[in-house]
């Protein structure tokens, strides 16, 4: 009985635990730039950073959830986030905003070169940012499209900390366990 509690009080401990957030902050905002292979464990492929201040009044303000910086899709086009060691992730969600004009965005979760997932389109507009929360496990790819040649902003892009999901894979286990040993007795 007392492992059956430890593991429920563990369980319970994994789901008020954070998710780990990716904010940009830490990079410079400077819009020439693409995000560095590896940043925070991922590939952002045509994506760069820009300063919530660059361009008053427009979605690249109006897109920062964290206060400095917010991630772009270079010149409108597809961007894709795979994990930089090539593993498999889970996706929560992130704040999105159409960077100058009002536009559509649309998601495809891929493993393998197999897609998993996708999703019909979402619209942005520029005055304020969108959650757009998918919660897809077992992807290496994010590809997401959009239906303007111009950038959206993405910002607290979320997924789950990996030290959750081995405490709750452990917890589940132990349960398990524990269930099986009391039936054997």
């Amino acid at each position: 009985m007392k492992k059956t509690i430890l593991g429920l009080l563990a369980l319970s401990a994994c789901l008020l635990a954070n998710a780990s957030v990716i904010h940009f902050d830490d990079l410079s905002g400077d819009e020439t730039q693409f995000i560095d292979a590896g940043y925070a464990g991922f590939n952002w492929d045509n994506m760069g950073t820009i300063r919530a201040d660059a361009y008053p009044g427009t979605g690249f303000e109006a897109g920062a959830v964290s206060p400095m910086n917010t991630a772009f899709n270079w010149y409108g086009g597809t961007a894709t986030v795979s994990k930089a060691d090539g593993n498999a992730f889970e996706y929560t969600g992130a704040y999105f905003t159409a960077g100058l004009v009002e536009q559509e965005i649309s998601f495809e979760g891929w493993r393998n070169g197999q897609l998993l997932a996708s999703t019909a389109a979402y619209t942005l507009d520029t005055t304020a940012p969108r959650w757009i929360q998918l919660d897809w496990a077992g992807i290496d790819t994010l590809v997401i499209y959009n239906s303007a040649p111009t950038a959206w902003t993405m910002d607290e892009f979320t997924v789950p900390e990996p030290g959750s999901l081995a405490l709750m894979g452990t917890s589940l286990a132990g349960l398990i366990v524990a269930r099986r040993r009391k039936r054997v007795a």
